[in-house]
């Protein structure tokens, strides 16, 4: 009788984890969709690095700008060696997860480049890998938004 007792008690005890457990089913997270970045803005070179080496303080690149603006065409300020000359157009490869930022100058020249946009202390940040000129020098481009005020 006690086996009996202690196997419904178990068959009881099973039920009601099981249906407790109904509340954090997948189904709950199907309809969530990752948001658009907004990558389009006035982007301020932050950092440099040339094979690993920051190389930041040996001239001044904070006046070099990357305007991506929002009709999906682009604009250099102050010229820097970068994977682009000229002005032109832009896109992403996946407004939801962009890996990669393809830039076509007006000539037709058009260049695809990796792409980071993490969030560090709290901002933004566009991280670049290209190899300008001589493609045994491989520099990251740290970029920062310039926010509106």
């Amino acid at each position: 009788m006690k086996s009996k007792t202690l196997i419904a008690a178990c068959m009881v005890l099973a039920t009601v984890f099981f249906m407790s457990c109904d509340a954090f089913m997948d189904h709950d997270f199907k309809d969530y969709k990752e948001s658009y970045k907004d990558i389009a803005g006035v982007w301020q070179l932050k950092s440099v690095s040339r094979n690993g080496i920051d190389i930041s303080n040996s001239m001044n690149f904070s006046q070099f700008r990357l305007n991506l603006n929002e009709d999906g065409t682009y604009t250099l300020e102050n010229y820097l060696p970068f994977a682009v000359k000229g002005n032109g157009n832009w896109n992403v490869d996946d407004p939801q997860y962009p890996y990669n930022l393809t830039l076509r100058e007006t000539s037709g020249n058009e260049v695809t480049i990796g792409l980071k946009y993490p969030i560090v202390n709290g901002k933004r940040i566009i991280s670049i890998t290209l190899s300008p000129g001589c493609y045994s020098n491989t520099y990251i481009y740290v970029f920062e938004k310039i926010e509106n005020n």
